[in-house]
């Protein structure tokens, strides 16, 4: 609180007392009082009021530098009334009482929306699940009767069941931290149980494999990064080109270990590299592709993050693409978090 401010607001309270000293003063020099007694009877009327605001002054001007200390270092700023101490002035009392009163119910509002929440992840979570159920039975049939009707039929499933993993880790990727178990991997292990799963789309496609240098160990999620990995490949099969190559290459760097995913498609046009990562951003190669929805390289950054893994991309356009995930090369990194 500035000095100037506290003094407008107390000019009223000053001006009053100055007017009653010198009534005061008036019937002391009525009844004849001695000049020096009214003097020294100013003087301490006046010294009296000056220690009173002081006093005041001190305590506002402390409370709100206190509070103003503890609003610039809260992440969540409507925590403040947690930090701060009921005050000893009227107006503080009055602001903090407010304060407790709308942070109650933004706390009950907060409660009521992730209640909700949660409960709508579950029911996605059950949905998925079920919606499974038909789709393993569906292409267990194919599978009996192959033909090339039965063979795009089942290029299609994938498909649902592509959009179906995404669906789901879309709906766990706000909790992350609770469905998560870091261990030791091996990383040319996880790259190769990943292009297993997605053999028949590479096959079909004419996509060439090179790995290189993967025999290395990493600290990670597997079932996390399988789902990272298995959106990457799926995006470079996707935007592919003639010829078509990805290569998995493994190199160290201080204090991790770098996976660069390199395709040779048509690679990402250079105004819309920051924004791939956006969620929903399909940018101008998207457009042109009517299967882009925005959300794969979207969920890969996010769970990247989560799972406390450096995440980049690079590209030339009609060129290449390079995705770069970095792994903590100790395990130390996640105790700390």
């Amino acid at each position: 609180m500035k000095l100037h401010r506290f003094l407008s607001i107390y000019y009223a309270q000053m001006i009053t007392h100055f007017v009653f000293l010198c009534l005061a003063e008036g019937l002391l020099y009525i009844f004849d009082v001695n000049v020096f007694l009214m003097i020294y009877l100013f003087a301490i009327g006046i010294g009296l009021e000056f220690i009173y605001l002081g006093q005041q002054y001190m305590k506002k001007f402390r409370y709100y530098k206190e509070m103003t200390s503890k609003i610039d270092m809260l992440d969540q700023k409507n925590m403040l009334s947690e930090m701060m101490e009921r005050p000893e002035f009227f107006e503080g009392e009055f602001i903090y009482d407010i304060l407790q009163t709308c942070n109650k119910s933004m706390n009950d509002e907060i409660l009521r929306y992730r209640t909700e929440s949660a409960g709508y992840r579950e029911y996605i979570e059950m949905w998925i699940h079920e919606v499974k159920t038909p789709l393993a039975a569906a292409k267990l049939i194919i599978e009996n009767h192959p033909s090339e009707i039965t063979e795009a039929m089942n290029e299609s499933l994938y498909q649902i069941n592509y959009y179906l993993e995404q669906a789901l880790y879309y709906a766990r990727s706000n909790s992350v931290e609770k469905d998560y178990l870091v261990k030791e991997l091996n990383l040319k292990d996880i790259i190769q149980k990943a292009v297993r799963s997605n053999a028949k789309m590479l096959i079909s496609n004419k996509i060439k494999i090179d790995m290189k240098n993967l025999d290395q160990k990493i600290f990670s999620d597997e079932k996390w990064l399988l789902f990272i990995l298995n959106q990457i490949i799926s995006n470079a099969v996707k935007y592919k080109k003639e010829d078509a190559q990805i290569s998995f290459e493994a190199r160290q760097s201080t204090d991790q270990i770098l996976l660069e995913i390199r395709d040779n498609g048509i690679g990402i046009a250079a105004k819309d590299l920051p924004r791939v990562t956006d969620k929903g951003y399909t940018g101008t190669t998207g457009r042109n592709y009517e299967k882009s929805t925005g959300m794969g390289l979207y969920l890969c950054k996010k769970l990247c993050d989560k799972l406390q893994l450096s995440f980049k991309i690079e590209s030339k356009e009609e060129e290449y693409t390079i995705v770069t995930i970095g792994f903590p090369r100790s395990s130390m990194i996640f105790l700390n978090e």
